[in-house]
């Protein structure tokens, strides 16, 4: 009887277990088909391109920044679902970058006020343009309670840089509607 039971409860165990591996999403963005949801943050140019890669043969290339913040921005609030649990993680490469450099993510919710808050939401790596370097958001609960939009960007210390992004990863435990 014992064994029975022990059996049935390693059956409903494994079961359980796969059920949660299961309702787990993932999204890839590699640019091949287009800028993928990325808009303008000040006057920086980007484009794809397939002058670099990390992954397939094409990226985002980025240039013309003259501000920290200039750049791409991603706005999250029409692609997570609310209370679901998120991470997400992308790779950059300097085309062009003074020596130490630094690259992160910073994360800016609209509120219904008004205002802006701003948060950075990945530490600070140094960019080259002789490796590719991923930047990390550790997992978060999504909420739109209070505040218009969410989105975020990549911002670098170095005004002038230009740089390369690929292989942008988001995974939840909701669906990513992208």
């Amino acid at each position: 009887m014992k064994k029975i039971t022990l059996l049935s409860l390693v059956f409903v165990l494994c079961f359980s277990i796969s059920a949660v591996l299961a309702a787990e999403y993932e999204v890839n963005i590699d640019f091949s088909y287009g800028e993928s949801g990325w808009g303008p943050m000040g006057s920086a140019v980007y484009y794809v391109t397939n002058e670099d890669a990390k992954v397939g043969s094409l990226s985002l290339a980025v240039l013309g920044r003259t501000q920290t913040w200039e750049g791409t921005i991603f706005n999250l609030s029409n692609v997570l679902e609310e209370g679901g649990v998120y991470e997400i993680s992308l790779w950059i490469k300097a085309m062009e970058a003074a020596p130490g450099a630094k690259v992160w993510l910073t994360c800016v919710k609209d509120t219904t006020t008004g205002e802006a808050q701003y948060s950075q939401i990945a530490e600070p790596v140094e960019i080259t343009s002789d490796e590719w370097v991923e930047l990390k958001v550790e997992p978060f609960e999504f909420s739109l309670e209070g505040y218009n939009s969410i989105a975020f960007y990549v911002e670098v210390d170095d005004v002038t840089a230009s740089y390369f992004m690929d292989d942008i990863t988001i995974k939840g435990d909701k669906p990513i509607n992208l």
